[in-house]
């Protein structure tokens, strides 16, 4: 299955590097994506040959002319898909430097203060305000998205692509003195442990961290290439490893961290066979070949699937167009809850429970709870239905009102929070689309699964639960390639996702 997976990442990678070569990139954006996609290739292919040659294991490798030869190519073009990210990252580091940091404000244009200094000393530090809603606030935090996501990515690539040769002595030495011109081993070295840089990107870090939290809040929505960056921000290791670290002692930390070579040569089989620390799947997912066919649904068959849909009900979909597709185990890419309208809410007794600016997005048509890349949001269905396939399950369980008004609050409990990328159904502070089902319906006997470490639930996992003789969900509504199917749910569902039957029982609700 690790060999598989691995060459899938690495067919992946092929197919998306060729893309942006046959396509050349028109935009910053653009670019910025074939940076990644080239690091993300390179330094794939740097870990391969180290642990292929020994390297990994701190031996005396013995290469041959030709290996040797290949491996300083190696090197030139991870200097080479390097330098283009660094340059992201330079731009925007002067903005987090001696404990500074931008702040966001709604009541002044965005403009900066120098500092005002007396006798070489800073007096008044220098200042920065950015507006989101001015023309230069927006240009200004893209860059802050895209330089902080270039250096989490820089940073976990050294983790990847250098750290096995720079922990191999006689690697370290050639690659440090017999490299002729350009950086050196050692060089990247001393940038990766640099306390300087570290406090920058922490500080960095939370503040894209508060700015997205701050966009969340307000329910605003968030374009693809926020997305995307935000994405390669919270999915890299070093966003991990500093969001625990909080900032304080963060070189000590990793340091210890990386001299346990048995956890650090785990991390990185991980990140290379299943591609979730650097959040690949989710990169490549914003690529995407066309539109869903439920997306062309006519207004009038798509208010009459609305008044179909019940509130709780369960919905999972697929998007074969996106590379993410090949990417997830099983059928089923997504999962989300269906809240319902809010005269149906008020029929359950629960509407007044619901937070001022939540019913404002119900009444606006925002009935859907997901959990998305940037976060969990409340989505209209014409949005959510750029899809090719729709699954709608619905409890059987006699259910009491007061277990469906609970079931309601828990699910808008979870808007605003982080998307989570380690996949954890144990972590409360963060959630993966697939969680919802899970915290939504606590006393279901949910079929887990357990990948890297952690127990996950997968989509499939949610569709599990509607087939077999002891099957607690039902299948109420059933898409295939933007068709209705209308005969035989169950089987049909079993068909698709090839579980066995659930086995598992649940308590009626309270």
């Amino acid at each position: 299955m690790i060999r598989y997976l691995s060459f899938l990442i690495a067919s992946t990678l092929v197919t998306v590097t060729q893309a942006f070569a046959a396509d050349p990139p028109a935009t910053a954006q653009q670019r910025f994506e074939q940076d990644i996609a080239r690091m993300l290739a390179v330094r794939t292919e740097a870990y391969r040959f180290a642990e292929a040659n020994g390297i990994t294991r701190n031996g005396q490798p013995k290469l041959t002319r030709a290996q040797s030869n290949q491996l300083r190519e190696l090197a030139q073009r991870y200097i080479d898909a390097r330098a283009p990210l660094l340059d992201d990252a330079a731009k925007v580091a002067h903005l987090f430097g001696n404990d500074t940091a931008p702040t966001i404000t709604q009541h002044r244009a965005t403009s900066s203060m120098p500092a005002t200094r007396i006798v070489g000393i800073d007096v008044i530090r220098e200042q920065h305000w950015i507006n989101p809603q001015d023309e230069a606030g927006q240009t200004q935090l893209t860059d802050i998205l895209r330089g902080t996501a270039a250096a989490m990515v820089l940073w976990d690539s050294y983790r990847v692509a250098v750290m096995p040769y720079a922990e191999n002595n006689d690697m370290q030495y050639a690659l440090t003195f017999d490299v002729g011109n350009g950086p050196r081993l050692r060089d990247l070295m001393r940038n990766y442990y640099s306390t300087d840089m570290r406090a920058q990107l922490a500080s960095a870090t939370r503040f894209v961290d508060g700015y997205m939290g701050w966009r969340r809040r307000r329910q605003m929505p968030v374009n693809l290439e926020e997305e995307y960056l935000y994405t390669l921000v919270q999915s890299a290791h070093w966003y991990k490893d500093i969001r625990e670290a909080g900032g304080i002692g963060l070189g000590e930390s990793l340091r210890f961290a990386n001299e346990d070579i048995r956890v650090h040569r785990a991390y990185l089989r991980n990140l290379l066979s299943h591609g979730l620390s650097m959040g690949f799947g989710n990169m490549v997912g914003l690529v995407q070949t066309r539109s869903g066919h439920l997306k062309k649904m006519p207004a009038s068959d798509m208010d009459a699937l609305a008044t179909e849909l019940k509130p709780l009900d369960i919905l999972l979909e697929k998007t074969p167009f996106r590379l993410t597709d090949k990417m997830i185990p099983g059928y089923y890419g997504h999962v989300a809850i269906w809240l319902g309208s809010e005269e149906e809410l008020r029929a359950l007794g629960v509407w007044d429970s619901i937070a001022p600016e939540l019913q404002a997005h119900i009444r606006d048509g925002r009935r859907i709870v997901e959990a998305l890349r940037v976060g969990v949001t409340m989505s209209t269905l014409p949005h959510f239905l750029n899809i090719d396939d729709l699954l709608v399950l619905r409890d059987t369980r006699p259910l009491t009102d007061d277990y469906r008004r609970q079931a309601v609050l828990t699910a808008l409990a979870q808007v605003g929070k982080e998307y989570d990328f380690n996949f954890d159904v144990y972590s409360h502070a963060r959630i993966v689309c697939s969680e919802l089902a899970y915290v939504v319906f606590p006393d279901l006997g949910w079929p887990l699964a357990r990948t890297m470490g952690r127990y996950t639930i997968s989509p499939d996992n949610v569709a599990q639960m509607a087939v077999g003789t002891a099957a607690v969900l039902k299948p109420a509504i059933l898409y295939r390639s933007g068709k209705r199917v209308n005969d035989s749910l169950p089987a049909a569902v079993a068909t698709l996702i090839a579980a066995p039957a659930a086995s598992t029982t649940a308590s009626a609700g309270r």
